[in-house]
């Protein structure tokens, strides 16, 4: 499907759906990110969320927003069958949509598609769907991302799960996440080597994530016990938290690292932490499909090791702007650190690349355009999405339920269950 943007005659009212957890992380501060640069020349955005935390900073932003106990079916938490409950977000979603004449539905996460497919139904109009995370086969196809007008993915590996789904190319892109360049670089520079009282030697790697198993932070501190026992000066600092800190925390005691791996827990300026003093960013994520902290890390100047996983190599150009190891190996990262460590000129040329890879590639401004550009040709071309409703919709999900059935039905190996 080619879309031909038209210029709208006033502004069009979008309304963002999110449904997530209770903080601002990667995909919250990527919808922020995107309605504070929005042309409301173009669009004026409307907010509904089930996040206190995310209505509280998108309020700031003079928005109407609307807060709600978002319920699944289907899904992980529990009632699995509020029949009632979905009943009532289709109605809700109907109402704002009436009482804001919105234009076109953005879902901000997969979840929303659940019963925005039957509001954007119901009124024709546009149903974008942005996915930040990979969705398995069930989930695909009990949250109908099949059913979208267009869903975007923020790197190909998120839109291949629907293509292998039998989903149409024309409904499927990929839009890159941006970063706020100008804001983040107004961050205060903070000394980390004086803020944690580093050595003077000390080679300084820097860590942002959540304190997760997929994101591999235990591989980080094998790698750094790999790289002690060798006598470089490394040290190793995470920014970030969450459940597995007391794991975390015995792993690093055991490993005799309690003076060189420092968990600093959640920073608001991590790009001025990146830019003060640190010599390179890493991540040991065992699933990430874009890596926003990444472009962060270049947009300060660092060189970047990560796994070959997801989009990592979507952001991160091996041997130009970091170096791409093989997953789930410690050695390996342990390997590129040394490296790096032992060639300063190739390390800081990296970093210098990394910074202009993130200005051509991951900026605000870009991914915004990216999306307008979008919106207006969806919204200028209503007969695509009604002729997507009355029937394409229906190969894509059908095609996934068989897959799903088949595996479902087909005995595991021995070697799986352990």
């Amino acid at each position: 499907m080619t879309l031909t943007p038209q210029v709208l005659p006033n502004p069009q009212k979008v309304l963002f759906v999110h449904y997530g957890d209770n903080w601002i992380r990667g995909s919250e501060r990527c919808l922020i990110d995107l309605i504070t640069h929005l042309d409301r020349t173009l669009f004026e955005p409307v907010l509904w969320c089930n996040s206190e935390l995310l209505a509280q900073e998108v309020l700031k932003l003079d928005v109407p927003v609307y807060v709600s106990n978002f319920t699944l079916l289907l899904g992980e938490r529990t009632p699995k069958w509020d029949v009632l409950g979905f009943s009532k977000l289709v109605n809700q979603g109907l109402r704002i949509v009436d009482d804001h004449q919105v234009a076109l539905i953005h879902s901000n996460s997969g979840a929303p598609s659940q019963w925005l497919n039957w509001v954007s139904r119901a009124r024709k109009l546009p149903l974008v769907l942005h996915l930040h995370s990979r969705y398995p086969l069930r989930d695909r196809i009990t949250l109908g991302l099949h059913h979208a007008s267009m869903a975007v993915g923020v790197s190909q590996p998120v839109v291949d799960q629907l293509l292998t789904d039998g989903a149409v190319p024309s409904r499927c892109q990929v839009i890159p996440n941006g970063i706020d360049t100008e804001t983040l670089l107004k961050q205060p520079v903070e000394d980390i080597r004086r803020t944690l009282n580093l050595p003077s030697d000390a080679f300084v790697a820097i860590s942002v994530c959540s304190l997760i198993h997929r994101k591999g932070v235990d591989l980080l501190i094998e790698a750094c016990k790999k790289l002690r026992e060798m006598c470089l000066p490394i040290h190793l600092v995470v920014i970030g938290e969450g459940p597995e800190r007391e794991t975390l925390e015995a792993q690093i005691i055991a490993a005799g690292l309690s003076n060189f791996v420092h968990l600093v827990g959640e920073k608001h300026n991590v790009v001025g932490m990146m830019r003060g003093g640190a010599d390179l960013c890493i991540s040991g994520a065992r699933e990430e499909v874009f890596g926003l902290t990444l472009a962060e890390a270049g947009l300060a100047g660092l060189p970047v090791i990560a796994p070959r996983v997801g989009g990592i190599p979507s952001v991160i150009n091996h041997q130009k702007t970091g170096l791409l190891v093989e997953p789930e190996n410690a050695h390996a990262l342990a390997q590129a650190i040394y490296h790096l460590f032992v060639n300063q000129d190739q390390r800081l040329e990296m970093g210098v690349k990394g910074q202009q890879h993130v200005a051509e590639h991951f900026t605000i401004s870009t991914h915004t355009r990216a999306f307008e550009q979008l919106y207006q040709g969806l919204i200028t071309n209503p007969a695509m999405t009604t002729k997507w409703m009355s029937h394409w919709q229906f190969i894509p999900p059908v095609k996934a339920s068989l897959r799903f059935v088949k595996n479902y039905r087909k005995p595991q190996p021995l070697e799986a269950a352990v």
